[in-house]
């Protein structure tokens, strides 16, 4: 009795896990910078000055936009490439 409540337990526990797949992270290229809180959810720098204008935020270049492009994927660990 015992050990079929185990079972049942953990399969009710198995059931519940979520196995949806991961989302990757979207680096968009255009930030605005409130003074050291950052919103990179831009496409063109026109929409980062339009949510800029009338306060006192600016409009800067995505560094992990530029680093790592549309599309493409960051480092993975552990992996090393060799110089020829």
């Amino acid at each position: 009795m015992i050990r079929g409540t185990f079972i049942l337990f953990a399969f009710l526990a198995l059931a519940l896990i979520d196995t949806r797949a991961g989302v990757a992270e979207v680096y968009r290229p255009w930030c605005a910078d409130y003074g050291g809180s950052m919103n990179c959810g831009f496409h063109t720098y026109e929409q980062c000055r339009m949510t800029a204008s009338g306060t006192n935020t600016f409009c800067v270049q995505n560094q992990w936009y530029l680093q790592y492009g549309p599309g493409r994927e960051g480092p993975q660990p552990g992996r090393r490439f060799r110089n020829r």
